[in-house]
């Protein structure tokens, strides 16, 4: 039985020593103080003969062991002491437990462990010290556990392995060193743990595997070596194992396999390989493996499949190849894979599947062929593949479906061919699908949907026709008798037959957002199963008594956006069962103050943006079971101060934007509040009472109103309260916390104090965050805030007016993982001043008038991931500066004054996939200087003195996705065809060059003010979403073409070009997506305007400035808004 005494607190280890424990020995034999507050474990837990054989401490707060804690422990199994503060470990710690099998010690804080740990505890099965701090291991520190079975070092700072560490481990089955700083495995480094099964090594550093590393693991069944940085693997180096089952090479940088990598392990089941640089594949290299089921190569960079690659992998069942460079695949590729369920071909080249790739995949049950570059889907080209039950098609270049193109796919139950230029769906394209349940068709150019289009397909539940360009809905489109849900959002929809949803009798959800409805279509209430309705963003003006009457079991109605005018009493009659009811951003006319008086089990209430004053508002108390209120940007003037009090049951409630000074009467009585949120133009004093009505809140934000006073005592009898935001506050800040020990987080903005007492957070250990910032009189952070702050995560001190760090500063915050200290005028930093922080993941020095890099200032910093240094003075930043950054992903050193870049300052960092060194002074890059960067994305460089820039150079070639450009001196700039992202605005750039392909990535284009006479060089790009030849000189601006070159296009900006003409002809084509327009500052005559063709989805059109009239008529027929 168990003992389960939590909550307790004690102050103390003294304290906790003196507690009494008394319980019956022969029945409680499991005990837990799990969430308690006991700084060290009671000793009369384990008095003699106490029987107990699992004992619990998770989350105490614990950071001491007393010595001989567990001298008369002899029937302690179990003990957890996982997430509390040890930082260290002393001789015999344990002794007397001598029938311990399973110890955690994961989530504390250990630095360090004595040798003697373990003394007296030979048969421990299982230790787990992961999530720890632990740099080094005693040597021989295993050494005596001859039982151990499981050991997990995870999530440590471990950067090498002594070959002794594991030595005399003979009985160990699962090793895990994830989260590592390891670098190298070297021979020997296993030799002791010969029986282990399963090793766990990813997310460390490995750059070298020696080939004999692992030659006695013979009995490995699992190894895991992603997220490493391996670029070369020895031929020989799994050769011990042979009988490895699953292997994970995900994340590294292999560029190549040897053929024979694999040759000894025959019996592997799973091969990853995704997120590497592998171009060829062998097919000697997997030929053996004929048990492989799982073979995974994702985000690679392969061009061909050799059509023998699959020829041995009989037992195949799941194979991905997403996201490489495939444009085809030759007929009997997949041949010999009868056994094959899954395969995933999306994001590559392809622009057919035909000649019979799937004729022998008799078992395949889900295909991918999503972000290809097909046209046409045609029929035969499923054959064989007669089990298929999920095929997706999404983001392609489909307009055309052959009728029968689904009739070799009898088991399909999901077709999903969304994002496309669809614009019409063949009668008999569904005819053969009986187990059909989901069609998704969305983003497409549907106008309409033939009659009998879905008919006979009784198994549908789920039909997406979202983002097309229907107009109407008529009653003999949707017979589909068990279909659920139905989403017509994005569409062109002005009205629905009455009659429309009869055919739809189990709709349950029904989204019409973003149409162009004026009323609540009668059609509706045929649907009496409905339980959510979206009506958003649509024209309804009015709210009319009886509209939803028989919609009785309908949950949720989203009428937010409609600019709804009226709401006429009993507009929400029938709607017994709703339970969430939002119409933001609606001027409504309340005609009655007992509008909710039919909602009686509503839970969930948003009227932001209402105009809910005292002139025009309703009364909730009706509403019995409301839990959730939303009143945000109301000015909520004259409203009874008194008008939340009865709401019993509401747990959270927000007021932002007012304009009321709020007082305790508006929160009396409101037993079961937990959060508030609220903010005023008008000032507010929070006294003792302010909150005496909530004494359950647990989060306050009171942002951005200006406090006049805070009592000392206005949070204390919160006791449950775990966030607070406030600010601003002018005045004296007393200890305002010291009854809030469960408080999480906090922020203090504005607050304008000098300085706080040594203790102000002393009774807050459980802060986890803690932000204050934009304080102009800080000028000093004091060591002694932070001396119980041993759980702080994330600290923001920006805005602030600090003017240095002291070396002692986080001495007490051990796990502190992001710190901001940007907008300080720090100027100087010791050297010193982070190496206690060594979990730090982000670290923002921005804008702090730094002049100086001490090299070694980042020196234990292993696992930061992100580095905002822009915005300083720094001109010379020295090699070494980042020497130990291993995990840095982010570095930001933009608006400097940097001229130069020693080309060996980045070596150290193999990981980095964004950097700006934009605003600085630069002129040429060293070609050396990113050539440890194998995987990076976004580099900027705008705001230098660079006068050319070829991409095609770089060692980043293959996986740069963004290059920003812009204020550079350019005269010349090529890029690759995996690049996404291009801005070169304000150079003197006339063509974008690239390297020959037959593809090209990019989607975002911005060459504003330049020298384009043009869009020659740009028509290459035909997935271009988004195009800014602003300030160019561009005469004509050919509409056909764009519309044919660029059918993704969103936007579309060619101001001041002196565009003349817009072609030769009015375009037939239509730009489906296009939504932004600006052609203004042009000399456009209304005849070339008429040339643009349609535009259905166009929101905006600038055109000032040209030679036009009866712009408005000209706006109406391109555009259906």
């Amino acid at each position: 039985m168990g003992l389960w005494p939590s909550g307790l607190r004690f102050a103390t280890p003294s304290d906790t020593a003196s507690l009494s424990i008394t319980f019956d020995s022969d029945y409680y034999s499991h005990v837990t103080f799990e969430n308690s507050s006991l700084s060290a474990i009671p000793q009369t837990v384990f008095a003699k003969s106490s029987g107990v054989e699992t004992f619990n401490a998770s989350g105490c707060d614990i950071y001491e062991l007393l010595p001989k804690t567990f001298r008369h422990a002899v029937d302690l199994k179990y003990l957890y002491l996982d997430n509390n503060r040890l930082r260290k470990t002393y001789g015999s710690m344990f002794l007397g437990a001598r029938s311990l099998e399973l110890l955690s010690l994961s989530k504390n804080q250990l630095e360090s462990i004595d040798p003697q740990t373990f003394r007296g505890i030979s048969y421990v099965q299982e230790i787990d010290f992961s999530g720890n701090l632990l740099r080094t291991l005693p040597d021989l520190f295993f050494a005596e556990k001859p039982k151990l079975k499981k050991l997990s070092l995870a999530d440590n700072f471990l950067q090498e392995l002594k070959k002794e560490t594991f030595g005399e481990m003979t009985a160990l089955q699962e090793l895990d060193l994830s989260g590592n700083m390891l670098r190298t495995l070297v021979a020997g480094t296993f030799d002791g743990p010969w029986q282990l099964e399963q090793l766990l090594l990813q997310n460390n550093r490995l750059e070298v595997i020696e080939a004999t590393a692992f030659e006695h693991l013979v009995k490995l069944r699992g190894l895991n070596l992603s997220n490493n940085n391996l670029k070369v693997l020895p031929a020989t180096v799994f050769n011990s194992m042979g009988v490895l089952r699953e292997l994970e090479l995900q994340q590294n940088y292999l560029s190549h396999l040897d053929s024979a990598t694999f040759e000894e392990n025959l019996r592997l089941v799973m091969i990853n390989l995704d997120n590497n640089t592998i171009a060829t594949l062998q097919p000697a290299l997997i030929q053996n493996l004929t048990d492989l089921q799982r073979f995974s190569i994702e985000y690679n960079q392969l061009q061909e499949l050799d059509v023998q690659l699959f020829a041995h992998s009989t037992d195949l069942k799941r194979l991905w190849l997403t996201g490489n460079y495939l444009r085809h695949i030759n007929p009997g590729t997949f041949d010999a894979l009868e056994q094959l369920e899954d395969l995933y071909l999306a994001g590559n080249l392809l622009s057919t599947f035909e000649g019979g790739l799937f004729r022998n995949c008799s078992e395949l049950k889900e295909l991918d062929l999503g972000g290809n570059r097909i046209k046409r889907l045609v029929a035969g080209s499923l054959e064989g593949a007669s089990k298929l039950q999920k095929l997706t098609i999404d983001k392609n270049e489909v307009t055309e479906i052959e009728e029968h193109f689904l009739d070799d796919t009898p088991l399909l139950d999901t077709f999903s061919a969304e994002n496309n230029f669809i614009r019409n769906v063949p009668v008999g394209l569904f005819d053969k699908l009986t187990n059909l349940t989901t069609i998704i068709l969305s983003d497409n150019q549907i106008k309409e949907l033939a009659p009998g289009t879905f008919q006979g397909l009784e198994s549908v539940i789920n039909l997406h026709l979202n983002q097309n360009q229907l107009k109407h809905i008529d009653a003999s489109l949707l017979n589909l008798t068990n279909l659920e849900y139905l989403d017509l959002s994005y569409n062109f929809i002005r009205e629905f037959d009455e009659t429309a949803l009869e055919g739809v009798p189990n709709l349950v959800t029904l989204d019409l957002d973003s149409n162009r409805l004026d009323r609540i279509p009668p059609a509706i209430n045929k649907t009496i199963k409905l339980d959510y309705l979206g009506l958003q963003r649509n024209r309804i003006s009015r709210l009319e008594a009886g509209q939803f009457s028989q919609l009785t079991s309908l949950l949720t109605l989203n009428l937010d956006g409609n600019k709804i005018a009226t709401m006429e009493q009993g507009c929400f009659r029938g709607l017994q069962s709703l339970t969430m009811l939002s119409f933001v951003n609606a001027t409504p006319e309340y005609e009655s103050l007992d509008l909710f008086n039919d909602l009686q089990n509503l839970t969930q209430l948003f009227l932001e943006e209402t105009n809910y004053t005292g002139l025009n508002s309703v009364r909730l108390d009706s509403l019995q079971s409301l839990d959730i209120l939303s009143l945000d940007t109301n000015s909520l003037i004259g409203v009874d101060p008194g008008f939340l009090s009865g709401l019993k049951t509401l747990t959270r409630i927000s007021l932002k934007n007012s304009s009321i000074r709020f007082n305790a009467s508006y929160f009396r009585s409101i037993p079961n509040l937990e959060y508030i949120a609220f903010t005023s133009n008008e000032s507010i004093a929070l006294d003792e009472t302010f909150f005496a009505g909530a004494p359950s809140l647990q989060t306050v934000e009171i942002q951005d109103t200006l406090l006049e006073s805070i009592s000392v005592n206005a949070f204390r009898r919160l006791a449950n309260l775990t966030e607070l935001y406030i600010g601003p506050f002018k005045g004296e800040l007393k200890d305002i916390f010291t009854g809030n020990e469960a408080l999480k987080t906090l922020r203090m903005k504005q607050m304008n104090f000098t300085t706080l007492p040594d203790h102000f957070f002393w009774a807050n250990r459980r802060l986890d965050t803690l932000t204050i910032d934009d304080n102009p009189n800080l000028c000093e952070l004091k060591p002694a805030w932070f001396k119980h702050m041993a759980y702080l995560d994330y600290l923001d001190v920006s805005s602030n007016n600090i003017s240095g760090l002291s070396v002692d500063l986080f001495d007490n915050t051990p796990v502190l993982h992001q710190l901001y200290l940007a907008e300080n005028p720090l100027r100087v930093l010791d050297v010193d001043v982070f190496r206690k922080v060594g979990a730090l993941t982000v670290l923002d020095l921005e804008d702090a008038l730094l002049t100086d890099l001490p090299v070694g200032i980042f020196d234990g910093l292993f696992k930061l991931e992100e580095l905002f240094l822009g915005n300083n003075e720094l001109s010379n930043l020295q090699n070494g500066t980042f020497r130990e950054l291993y995990s840095l992903r982010m570095l930001w050193l933009s608006n400097n004054s940097i001229e130069h870049v020693d080309p060996f300052l980045f070596s150290d960092m193999p990981r980095l996939k964004e950097i700006s060194l934009a605003d600085n002074r630069l002129t040429s890059l060293d070609d050396r200087l990113f050539a440890a960067q194998l995987a990076l994305q976004n580099l900027h460089l705008s705001g230098n003195r660079l006068v050319a820039f070829d991409l095609t150079t770089m060692p980043y070639a293959s996986t740069l996705i963004y290059l920003g450009l812009d204020t550079n001196q350019l005269r010349s700039v090529k890029i690759t065809p995996a690049l996404e992202f291009l801005t070169a605005d304000d150079n003197q750039l006339s063509v974008v060059e690239t390297s020959n392909s037959d593809y090209y990535r990019l989607a975002t284009l911005s060459v504003q003010n330049n020298s384009f006479s043009s869009l020659e060089s740009i028509y290459r790009f035909d997935r271009l979403q988004e195009l800014n030849v602003t300030l160019n000189r561009i005469a004509v601006l050919d509409f056909t073409m764009i519309a044919t070159k660029f059918p993704r296009l969103t936007v579309l900006n060619a101001s001041v070009c002196a565009v003349e003409s817009l072609g030769g002809t009015v375009n037939p084509y239509e730009l489906k997506e296009l939504q932004h327009l600006d052609l203004s500052n042009n000399t456009l005559t209304k005849e070339e305007m008429s040339k643009m063709g349609k535009m259905p989805r166009l929101k905006t059109l600038f055109s000032a400035d040209n030679r036009i009239h009866g712009v408005l008529r000209l706006l109406d027929r391109l555009s259906k808004f």
